[in-house]
């Protein structure tokens, strides 16, 4: 569960960043979403949507530091702005999880060989010259199929959530 916590860490920042923009107190709401996250870690029910159930327990400690800020009227933002941006954000967040599950299912259809590349690059942010070096092929060579498996990821993703929206 820890892992987990901590893998959508940039995720969670950036929902809550989304929801109080323009206060310095964002990572305090996270590590108070962390807090939550840990303790109600046995409500989580593994193979569902992980990211779905932490997005809520975010969303609650915004309203949460939202009703504090109100409290001590240090919060600058007309109610109906926050409940606006607070959508905004579901909605961005949702979006941003339809994606993340197309990224998934296309990662899952690529060739070993170019699923291998897409980690070295991207999961392990390494250098194309060293996987370059360790495949014996040149620099160029590597950079070109990235290139290629980019634009397959990027039209199967649009496929995927194209699919979404006819279903």
């Amino acid at each position: 569960m820890m892992a987990l916590i901590a893998q959508q860490q940039s995720i969670l920042r950036a929902l809550i960043r989304s929801m109080i923009p323009g206060s310095s107190e964002c990572e305090d709401v996270l590590q108070e979403t962390n807090l939550v996250l840990w303790r109600k870690r046995a409500t989580f029910t593994p193979g569902t949507n992980f990211n779905a159930w932490a997005g809520t327990i975010a969303r609650f400690q915004v309203m949460a530091w939202r009703q504090r800020s109100l409290k001590n009227q240090s919060l600058a933002f007309d109610e109906e702005v926050l409940e606006r941006l607070s959508q905004a954000a579901s909605t961005q967040w949702e979006n941003f999880q339809g994606r993340q599950e197309a990224l998934q299912h296309c990662l899952a259809q690529l060739a070993a060989d170019q699923r291998e590349l897409v980690e070295h690059r991207y999961f392990e942010r390494a250098s194309l010259a060293e996987f370059a070096r360790r495949k014996g092929r040149t620099h160029a060579a590597v950079r070109k199929i990235l290139e290629r498996v980019r634009a397959s990821l990027r039209d199967c993703i649009n496929r995927q959530l194209q699919g979404e929206v006819s279903a």
